[in-house]
């Protein structure tokens, strides 16, 4: 179980933001507006079809926005496909803030799909090896390992979507193409 496993991150009005894997192995969320003397309720954190996750890791934007990323399977027992996924929020401190969720990859090219004894554990190559940032524009931007081939990173971000900085604007410039044709190349 990855139940010890908690990420943190800061906004840029000094607000603690918390993402940890629950000992249910999901993905959970809760922040403190006062420098962690006082948390508000955990919040689970994955979209609908989830059934246990791994690896969080979470970033700070402008006040109350916040990402995180973390990889997630629909199998069981920790077994099956696995994705990578990245969750936004515009509005963390609302009593029901709105979460949305994306894959960072494409459903028939899991991040890594082999049944093993491992479930939840480190394994698989997956280990530290990923982690979140926001650019100066407001877009998250997530890295994963790509697994099939066991050398090739990932990363991934929203075509469009919320400004994590500055003020609450729509993100949409034009990006590079993506995808599995540019796995392992140099930019």
């Amino acid at each position: 179980s990855q139940s010890h496993e908690v990420a943190t991150g800061v906004d840029e009005a000094n607000n603690v933001h918390a993402f940890w894997i629950g000992e249910d192995n999901m993905p959970y969320y809760s922040n403190s507006r006062d420098q962690g003397d006082t948390w508000r309720e955990p919040i689970m954190a994955a979209p609908p079809g989830v059934t246990g996750t791994g690896f969080p890791t979470i970033a700070g934007g402008a006040e109350g926005r916040v990402a995180f990323s973390y990889i997630g399977t629909t199998g069981a027992g920790g077994n099956g496909t696995w994705n990578g996924y990245v969750g936004i929020m515009t509005d963390a401190f609302n009593d029901q803030p709105l979460i949305t969720t994306v894959a960072v990859n494409a459903p028939n090219d899991p991040l890594d799909n082999e049944d093993d004894v491992c479930g939840y554990h480190r394994c698989g190559g997956f280990g530290d090896f990923i982690d979140i940032a926001i650019d100066p524009e407001g877009r998250p931007w997530s890295a994963l390992a790509h697994n099939p081939d066991g050398e090739t990173g990932i990363v991934g971000t929203y075509w469009e979507g919320p400004a994590l900085r500055g003020n609450l604007s729509y993100v949409a410039t034009e990006l590079p193409p993506g995808g599995p044709s540019t796995l392992g190349q140099t930019l």
